[in-house]
């Protein structure tokens, strides 16, 4: 007999079945069964073509509604095909180089403890270079936190960094596959020096220009190792559309820090007219962040030029859109749960009347006889 410790056993079995849980052939297997759904699908649109066309000669206006109303099904059919293959595709080869690094390092748990060092490494470096960017000068930092020491343990951690990446890239059948998903590793794996350092390259390094640039690809380069550190702990978040919120967030934020920093906050460094909110890099962040998230109610700079004020404008309509489908998608996950629950009691319901119907026929016939 099944007792209730059975069933939970069960039932957390199948909650635990994920396509990364499954076997790399058994996700090719699915791969090839989408492979024949496309097939039918291709099928089905034809003879609704050839349905459309003939009903069309023959003047029936109402086969058009239908003809849309289908198209609709099968384009929509195709886009959940299109999506779960993608997943699949991109999840066996992840698994295959999963399998083979940890076979180059010597098994799984050296795998496990190298990503752990990895993730460990890029909380670091961001830490270094955050402080790096708002430390103020050498002088008033401690010895151990000195720019060019910062530059070298970064320096030591990217070469970590690019052979994780060259194994990724030596382990993968489509190298293509990780130069999509994984160019961020690559750019991150690159150290940019700073200021003082770039000034021993040479007189040309000692432009104020060309430190500017350079500062800016240190900040693009600290904001891509931030991306990439999003993406390392990309499994706490299993909605993928909500995930690719917050990234667009995170690109928006940065992307109007550097331009209004740019547009607004250089000025007041000659002239002192205006940008005094948005005069370094982590204000202009704190400017942007509220730009997006509170549609400009934060009120802490306004913009004075016209290229400011059509990119507050710009980051307000982002901002609109990314709170509206972040909003849309907590709320779908939270209907979801709620229509489970609903279509539990609709089947619990249902056998229940069922069960009634039985008894009241039963008791029908009893009468009758």
């Amino acid at each position: 007999m099944t007792t209730r410790h059975d069933l939970a056993g069960t039932l957390q079995e199948l909650q635990s079945i994920k396509i990364d849980t499954l076997t790399v052939e058994q996700r090719k297997q699915i791969i090839i069964s989408i492979d024949r759904d496309y097939e039918e699908l291709a099928e089905k649109a034809e003879q609704l073509k050839l349905y459309t066309l003939t009903e069309l000669d023959q003047g029936n206006p109402n086969v058009l509604a239908h003809c849309r109303k289908y198209t609709g099904r099968i384009s929509e059919d195709m886009k959940e095909f299109d999506e779960l293959r993608s997943t699949l595709v991109d999840s066996v080869e992840r698994s295959l180089i999963k399998e083979r690094m940890a076979k180059f390092m010597g098994g799984d748990k050296h795998y496990a403890v190298f990503q752990i060092v990895i993730s460990t490494l890029i909380m670091l470096v961001l830490t270094l270079l955050v402080y790096d960017i708002v430390g103020g000068p050498d002088a008033e930092r401690p010895n151990f936190l000195q720019g060019h020491i910062i530059f070298w343990i970064d320096a030591a951690c990217c070469v970590i960094f690019m052979s994780e990446f060259l194994l990724r890239l030596k382990c993968a059948d489509h190298k293509a596959y990780v130069w999509r998903h994984h160019w961020v590793d690559f750019v991150t794996s690159i150290p940019i020096p700073g200021g003082a350092q770039l000034a021993r390259f040479g007189r040309f390094a000692r432009l104020a220009r060309f430190l500017r640039f350079a500062r800016l690809l240190r900040f693009l380069r600290l904001f891509f190792l931030f991306w990439r550190g999003m993406d390392k702990f990309q499994d706490l978040f299993d909605v993928r559309l909500m995930k690719r919120t917050l990234k667009w967030a995170v690109v928006s934020t940065i992307l109007g820090a550097i331009l209004v920093y740019y547009l607004e906050g250089i000025p007041a460094e000659g002239t002192g007219e205006f940008g005094e909110q948005v005069k370094n890099i982590p204000l202009a962040i704190w400017w942007s962040f509220t730009t997006v998230l509170t549609g400009g109610f934060g009120d802490i700079h306004n913009p004075v030029t016209v290229s400011g004020q059509i990119l507050t404008a710009v980051l307000i309509i982002m901002g609109m859109i990314l709170v509206g489908v972040f909003t849309a998608t907590l709320t779908t996950i939270f209907v979801g749960e709620q229509a489970e629950e609903i279509e539990k009691i609709s089947l619990d319901l249902g056998h229940r009347i069922d069960h009634l119907t039985d008894t009241v026929e039963s008791l029908k016939r009893d009468n009758d006889s």
